[in-house]
């Protein structure tokens, strides 16, 4: 049987890095922070990454894998 995986990862991923975004630069406001510094671009690095890995899951995108095809580069 073939292993399904929903959309419903890039939702929890998308939800993350916005929440670390934001508080990475509510950080920043005051001044200067690296941790909050890291934290933004962590947040931005995931929010990314769901984006785009989200693609995967709509039908007639090159990247979809909804059919059960892989993608060959």
């Amino acid at each position: 049987m073939a292993e399904q995986r929903g959309a419903w990862i890039n939702y929890v991923g998308g939800f993350a890095g916005g929440f670390l975004i934001t508080i990475g630069i509510l950080g920043l406001v005051n001044g200067f922070d690296p941790w909050s510094t890291f934290l933004a671009v962590l947040g931005f690095l995931i929010a990314g990454w769901a984006v785009l890995d989200y693609r995967r899951f709509k039908p007639g995108t090159p990247e979809s894998e909804v059919e059960g095809g892989r993608t060959i580069e």
